[in-house]
Parts: C-alpha cells; structure tokens; sequence
C-alpha cells in the first residue's frame, strides 16, 4: 500500500470514519505505523473531525439557549461546557482509533500464537517418528547381529564336525592292509584300483599327488556309483613324499564301484579339484 493508492482512495478519511474494511483496515495501520506523512495526515483529520463535531455540539448548544432563560447555561471561557464537549469527542474519536490499533495487533498476536503451536506440534511428532525410526533400525541392528552371530556359531560347528570326520587316532591299529592310488586313465568299464580288505575292519588308502604347488588343506570325497556321497572330510595334509593317508572302516562300503576326489584350498574361498582316484570295493 503506498501514498498514491492512499490519497487517491481516500483510505485516511474512510480510516477515521471506521468505513474500511477489515483487510483494508489492517494493511493501512501496517503502513500507517512506519509512516510519518500519513500519521500527520490522519492527525490533521483527525483534528478535522474534532472540530466538526465540536462545531455540532456548539450549535446544539446555541439552540438550546434560545429555548431557555439567560442565565440558565452560562459561558466561562476555557471551561466552557463546549470546550469540554469538544475535548471528549476528540478523546472518543482517538480512543476508537487506539482501540481499532490495539484489537488488530491482538488479532495478529492470536493467529502467530496459534501457528507457533500449529509448526511445535508438527515438529514433536517429527520427533517422535525420528525416536520411533531409530528404535526400529536398533531393533533391526539387534536381530541381524543375533542372527550373525548364529551364523558364526553354525560355521564353527559345522567346522567341527568336518575335522572330526577326519580318522583320528583311537589307540594303535595294526594289521589292516594299505592301498596306494593314484590319478589313473581308464581303458574299461571297471576301475583299475580293487579294495579288498577282506575280514579287517579298517583299511587305509595312501593317496599320491601330483600337482607340483601344494595346498595348505586338502578334503576328500568318496561317492559310490550312483554319485550318493559315502564319506567326506577336510583338514588333510601331505606328508613329505606329496601324499595324502586315510584311514576308513570297512563296514562303509558295499561290494561296486567308487570314486574318491581330493580337492585342495585356494586362497582366499576355493576349492579346486586336484585328482580322482577311482576303485572297486570287494567285501
């Protein structure tokens, strides 16, 4: 709102008279409050109005003393009863004005004190859904590391069983043959390698390798005709000749055909096939 739109709508004199309206009302006072040429401009109309009234109220008077004796309403100068009924409209007209001022900055007041509540309400339940969110992802947190360490757990046992698959020594055996195999091509249907332990209850196969770079741990695989996996275990080492020893017992195998596999570890996850060992197990 400037002066131009001010002067030529009159706004001053309609501001007195309380004919604008309430948004009209209020962006006046919001430049009436930063401008010093309006509010003289309000006082001088302001004065104005004072002195028509005051001038209303004289000539009210005057008509009242022509109705009524001299004397019975007398004039002392400055404290005239006009003076005094110009002053009070004067007061009124300023009171209303003051007032109009006042009402409308309470008006503001209430609506920025109801939006302040409005944005602290939508700022607590960000709060809350950040507490909730968080409580979530440390739930989340919790279980995958339950669940880790659950993991851990059954790699370890699983680590354990497989190293106790590996023959162990239960006491001094003697007396049960020893058979020795190597990476062999087959030229007929039958392996070359029979396994015939005959009424001993262990046998031991001595395993030869021929890979020149040597793994740090070896697992074997024994499977029967059909591929149904019959024995396995890890943690194998060769001994100083390159070759691997395993003991079994007999009473694992039935009269056929076998294959035994020897994978070696490769850094940093792998196992890689190292040979086959075919053979025919004879009860």
């Amino acid at each position: 709102m400037n002066h131009e739109y001010i002067n030529k709508s009159n706004l001053i004199d309609k501001y007195v008279l309380g004919k604008l309206t309430g948004a009209e009302a209020e962006a006046f006072e919001l430049h009436f409050i930063e401008c010093s040429e309006c509010v003289d401009k309000l006082n001088a109309t302001t004065a104005l109005v004072e002195d028509l009234k005051g001038l209303a109220v004289q000539e009210t008077l005057m008509v009242g003393k022509k109705s009524v004796s001299p004397g019975w309403f007398p004039t002392f100068g400055p404290s005239s009863p006009r003076l005094w009924a110009a002053v009070a409209c004067g007061c009124i007209v300023i009171a209303g004005i003051l007032g109009v001022i006042a009402n409308r900055r309470l008006t503001r007041l209430e609506a920025d004190l109801h939006q302040a509540k409005d944005e602290n309400s939508v700022i607590r339940q960000q709060y809350e859904q950040g507490v909730q969110t968080a409580t979530q992802v440390e739930k989340q947190h919790q279980e995958s590391s339950q669940q880790l360490t659950q993991r851990i757990d059954e790699l370890e046992q699983k680590i354990k069983d497989d190293k106790s698959s590996v023959p162990s020594s239960e006491g001094p055996v003697v007396g049960f043959p020893i058979y020795s195999l190597a990476t062999v091509v087959r030229t007929q249907d039958q392996p070359v390698h029979k396994v015939a332990p005959g009424s001993s209850k262990r046998f031991a196969f001595s395993i030869e390798l021929l890979e020149q770079k040597k793994s740090s741990n070896y697992r074997i695989t024994i499977a029967d005709g059909r591929g149904t996996t019959v024995w396995k275990g890890s943690g194998f080492r060769p001994d100083e000749s390159n070759s691997l020893s395993l003991s079994l017992a007999s009473n694992l195998f039935k009269t056929g055909d076998y294959n035994l596999t020897v994978e070696g570890f490769t850094p940093p996850n792998e196992w890689s096939p190292v040979g086959n060992f075919p053979f025919h197990f004879v009860r």
